[in-house]
């Protein structure tokens, strides 16, 4: 026997226990065995709620309608047979109970709605409920309370008039909780229903803190003039992109499967990630594409994680991109790559000089975000006013632009103030329009475009600054020259300075000098971005969007425009060394 048929027989026996105490009379034995009845049932829907008390299952705990129907009518007919007197106040106070009873769940008819919340979603409200002071099982509690009380009074012969009353109390426990629940639930519910009617077709899973993530690939989601999302499950992520984007963003508090599936509704044909970590949960809804972006494009640990191997397409820049994974060992099947270069680098300029020719060059200092954690570490701040002061005795003009994340970190914090301090100083002295702080805040391709050359870590930006054909030069944390350019190929084309500034003087000198790499800039250019020129890299991405938009089973659609190999700047003014 199931055992919603157990929890309605013992309901049912304890009914008919009730009505035959009416008619038990003297009888004491039939007394006692209606008693027993009556105890039974009542007993039963305790039992189950211990259960659930200990098991911190009271938040969905719940009497069924129909057992606490005929519960209340088995207490009411046992306390009329207690206390005949005035048999009407016990029938109203029947009446009330009953009417609370299919009152509750009537009104709470959604009350298992998946908890969201919104920002920035169009109709939908802002404002968060409060959760309901009482969990939904305590009206289930106030039920067998009310049992338990009703039966006591009648077994006490307590006069008819404390039936109705313990009903009354009963009925506006049940109403507070039911108003507080229905405004709680109204709200999730509202919140759903304006997702569903918004109809998303993309979505961006983002559970990272930075944020900046977001605005790195979101004006491309925009060009596809498509509805899109970001989701999340962390409470962080959704104050700071909800705060930072305009797009909406919808946040699942518990993170449940549940929840995740109801936030990525069927209009959905493809998840874009840009962030790698917490995802797991996302990549098991299989009704859509799940599509690899990332954040950046560089040779640190995140750019070939294993992980990265769950997602259907891994979108890479170039065929650098592709190789990192293999070099680590990291095997993922050739067709799930699509090389479509860096759309962010659309603005990016390309140079038409060497820099040789430029007498009062500008130079972009970008180190990279500082990890407290000095094995993940690539970050140049702590030795940032050496070099620093390097490029001011070369009558460099500096535009420094720290990492957007992990700014407030104690050691990154006081070195970014001494950076700033020294620039600050010899702006003054000299009158050179060094920018720092928020003077650094527009885009890095407005920074790049700005620069004569580059000074950085390893990091994403050195990618997007090949774009430029620029000089640059990196910082080595750890290792060797050689070593270094082992590790991180990207710092091939580059020039290297050692954590111990021995090559600090020649690596600037040659940067701004001569420029011997200038070729091999070229060639890794081409190896790094795909050979996507003229915003072409941009209008691919946007394109492979709307083939995923308009066929989510063609995740390996063939785009229309191959990559380009333009002839660069380089090319042209340089053409001896090639």
């Amino acid at each position: 026997m199931s055992r919603p048929l157990r929890s309605r027989a013992w309901s049912v026996l304890a009914l008919l226990a009730g009505i035959a105490s009416i008619w038990a009379g003297d009888a004491v034995w039939l007394r006692l065995a209606c008693a027993a009845g009556v105890v039974i049932g009542i007993a039963h829907q305790l039992v189950l709620l211990a259960l659930s008390i200990r098991i911190g299952m009271l938040g969905t705990f719940r009497v069924r309608l129909s057992a606490a129907t005929m519960l209340c009518a088995a207490v009411a007919c046992w306390y009329l047979a207690g206390s005949p007197r005035l048999p009407f106040l016990v029938v109203a106070g029947l009446l009330v109970v009953l009417a609370g009873l299919w009152w509750f769940p009537t009104t709470l008819k959604n009350a298992d709605v998946v908890q969201l919340h919104a920002r920035n979603l169009p109709g939908a409200p802002e404002e968060p409920v409060d959760p309901p002071r009482w969990p939904y099982g305590w009206a289930g509690a106030a039920i067998c309370g009310f049992l338990v009380l009703g039966f006591v009074a009648g077994t006490l012969s307590l006069p008819a008039v404390v039936f109705p009353v313990l009903a009354v109390l009963a009925v506006a426990f049940l109403a507070v909780i039911g108003v507080q629940h229905a405004r709680f639930i109204g709200y999730h519910q509202e919140v759903l229903d304006k997702l569903r009617a918004y109809r998303p077709v993309l979505t961006m899973p983002y559970n990272g803190h930075a944020g900046f993530h977001i605005g790195l690939w979101s004006p491309y989601l925009e060009r596809t003039g498509q509805p899109f999302t970001v989701v999340t499950t962390d409470a962080l992520a959704f104050q700071r992109v909800a705060e930072t984007y305009t797009m909406p963003v919808i946040y699942a508090p518990g993170g449940d499967r549940r929840a995740i599936r109801a936030m990525l509704p069927n209009t959905i044909r493809a998840a874009l990630y840009v962030y790698n970590g917490s995802n797991d949960e996302f990549l098991k809804v299989r009704r859509m594409s799940h599509v690899w972006l990332h954040h950046g494009d560089s040779d640190k640990q995140a750019c070939f994680r294993r992980k990265s191997a769950a997602y259907d397409v891994l979108v890479v820049a170039g065929q650098a991109a592709i190789d990192r994974y293999t070099t680590h060992g990291v095997h993922i099947p050739s067709e799930k790559f699509k090389v479509l270069g860096r759309p962010q680098i659309e603005s990016i300029e390309t140079a038409t000089a060497p820099i040789s020719t430029v007498d009062n060059p500008v130079v972009l200092y970008a180190p990279t975000w500082y990890a407290a954690d000095r094995e993940d570490c690539h970050s140049s701040l702590p030795i940032g006013t050496a070099i620093i002061s390097a490029l001011l005795a070369r009558n460099a003009t500096v535009i420094f632009r720290p990492h957007p994340a992990r700014r407030t970190l104690p050691e990154a914090a006081a070195a970014i103030a001494a950076i700033e301090e020294l620039l600050r100083a010899d702006a003054k002295a000299t009158s050179r329009p060094h920018r720092w702080g928020a003077a650094s805040d527009p885009t890095f391709a407005e920074l790049a475009n700005a620069a004569d050359a580059m000074v950085a870590d390893v990091s994403g930006v050195v990618t997007d600054f090949m774009q430029s054909l620029k000089p640059f030069a990196m910082v080595a944390t750890g290792d060797k020259t050689e070593t270094f350019r082992s590790r991180f190929p990207s710092s091939r084309s580059a020039y290297v300075i050692e954590w111990d500034l021995s090559t600090l003087d020649d690596a600037l000198d040659a940067m701004l000098g001569d420029d011997p790499l200038s070729a091999t800039r070229v060639e890794r250019r081409q190896y790094y971005l795909g050979g996507y020129e003229n915003g072409a890299s941009a209008r691919a991405f946007v394109r492979y969007l709307q083939s995923l938009i308009a066929d989510p089973t063609s995740i390996e659609a063939v785009l229309a425009e191959p990559p380009v190999r333009a002839q660069t700047g380089h090319e042209r003014l340089q053409p001896a060394r090639q």
